[in-house]
């Protein structure tokens, strides 16, 4: 069933309004009732919100929804969210973009803070002599911030690797085990880094990258929009007024699932994917990036895509088909999100970036990277 704009007014919440892509569609959208429902009661409102509280900033909001929506990992028992890695400097709007998604789903919001002294279970929780009414002494779990619905894990890198290594397991399978006990959470993470600040700080594992969806940089102020955030934070109350629940934290769950069972992707699309992770891992041998090869005399890439990466990959392009009001995944779904994909997950070969930073005359190396991959997917896809 195909339908028009007139149909989808029963769905509309009047504090929101539609959502004006849809308007923009030139084909009926195929979407059936439980879609449009979804798309313009909730996602709608959630994306709305973000961009009532941040100023530009369209490609953070909107992957941000995409990694609530979309299904990250596939575990036997779990189906869990995509998760963000926002890598930028102070002042973008990072920290507020992480409180949006705990008032419009109504879940518990936790943030954990990274120092280079935390234990792991500083962040899952740990157990502490209490005392019964009978004055018995026991041990009680005190629960730590992994078990919120939406966590912000500021300055990710500040933490060490014996505490990273903590997060794996509540971002990766949706449990946490303490002493023998395992505990069932549904956590969806906001991860940050400070590109500038450098000292005290650890690389992240690959094994806790693979487990985030996307990696996404900011975009720069215009003076308009400096103006902006001035005018914005002087209504912070009115603006505060105007963001409310849509929807109970459940429901972000059973969005997941529907887009993840829903949402179609045909053995073509399935192909073009296989064949472009196979790319990734060794361009060089597929003749691909000769012009930075030739400079670098030899390949500047290590690893790309794994398994598990192209699992987020693919759940990425169904949410993105979703936000697009299509039941049906294109090879251009597939397209558009490859670039925060790769960012965390290409892996250089060392000394490659500096080289051609040099070369090249480009800003840092985050900016070659992006050069890189960005030829690679014009290449490649």
């Amino acid at each position: 069933m195909s339908v028009s704009l007139e149909y989808v007014n029963k769905f509309i919440d009047p504090d929101f309004g539609p959502d004006p892509y849809f308007a923009k569609i030139s084909k009926p959208s195929p979407a059936g009732d439980r879609h449009l429902e979804y798309m313009f009661r909730i996602i709608w409102p959630l994306l709305a919100s973000y961009r009532k509280v941040l100023v530009a900033q369209r490609a953070m909001t909107t992957y941000t929804v995409l990694s609530q929506i979309a299904a990250g990992e596939r575990d036997l028992d779990y189906l869990g969210a995509g998760h963000i890695l926002y890598t930028d400097y102070p002042g973008k709007g990072k920290t507020l973009l992480a409180k949006v998604p705990a008032i419009v789903f109504g879940g518990k919001f936790t943030r954990f803070q990274g120092t280079s002294d935390n234990l792991p279970s500083d962040f899952t929780g740990n157990r502490i002599l209490d005392i019964d009414e009978n004055g018995k002494r026991f041990f009680r779990f005190v629960q730590g911030p992994a078990f919120g619905d939406f966590i912000l894990v500021d300055e990710v890198n500040r933490n060490s690797p014996k505490t990273l290594s903590g997060l794996h397991e509540p971002f990766g399978e949706g449990t946490v085990t303490n002493f023998g006990k395992t505990y069932h959470v549904r956590p969806y993470g906001l991860f940050t880094m400070n590109p500038i600040e450098t000292e005290g700080t650890y690389p992240l594992p690959e094994a806790l990258l693979d487990r985030i969806m996307f990696k996404i940089t900011g975009e720069w102020f215009t003076k308009d929009q400096f103006a902006e955030i001035l005018e914005r934070t002087n209504q912070y109350k009115t603006i505060r007024a105007g963001l409310k629940q849509v929807c109970g934290i459940e429901t972000i769950h059973e969005i997941r699932e529907f887009f993840h069972t829903a949402i179609y992707v045909d053995s073509d699309v399935r192909k073009r994917m296989g064949h472009f992770a196979e790319v990734s891992n060794d361009p060089y041998r597929f003749n691909y990036l000769r012009s930075f090869t030739e400079k670098f005399d030899g390949p500047i890439i290590r690893s790309g895509l794994s398994g598990r990466g192209i699992i987020y990959w693919e759940g990425a392009t169904r949410a993105l088909a979703g936000l697009r009001y299509r039941d049906y995944v294109c090879a251009e779904d597939a397209k558009k999100v490859l670039l925060p994909i790769l960012r965390h997950r290409i892996i250089f070969e060392p000394g490659a970036l500096l080289f051609l930073t040099h070369e090249l005359g480009l800003r840092d190396t985050t900016e070659t990277a992006d050069v890189i991959i960005t030829t690679l997917i014009k290449e490649a896809w």
